[in-house]
């Protein structure tokens, strides 16, 4: 990395729309965590249920049809933002698709 030019890698949601597309259930519950929401991307909305299953009152069912998922989510984010720090691209890219199939999974289990 150069002294002025700076290398990033990085992972964002290009398009927000499509995160409620994708898991329309999952988006709605996460931000619907009061946070304050600047973004709402893939990333942002792992975080915010993670958040929600630590701090909000969601309805028992609910909670056990999702904690397991959710926590699976928090850690493949953590995982994956480990693997961005390490500039370790193939790894996060791996784990990205690991992360939209547990979402595609926790969207089919939400009650």
């Amino acid at each position: 990395m150069g002294k002025v030019l700076q290398i990033r890698v990085s992972a964002w949601t290009w398009n927000e729309d499509l995160v409620s597309e994708a898991w329309p259930r999952l988006s709605e519950l996460a931000f619907s965590v009061p946070l304050k929401h600047e973004k709402h991307g893939v990333l942002e909305m792992v975080q915010s249920l993670g958040d929600g299953l630590q701090f909000m009152k969601w309805p028992e069912e609910r909670r056990k049809a999702l904690t397991s998922g959710i926590e699976k989510c928090v850690d493949i984010k953590r995982r994956l933002e480990g693997a961005l720090a390490n500039w370790n691209p193939r790894e996060a890219n791996s784990l990205s698709e690991e992360l939209e199939r547990e979402l595609d999974g926790l969207e089919r289990a939400y009650r």
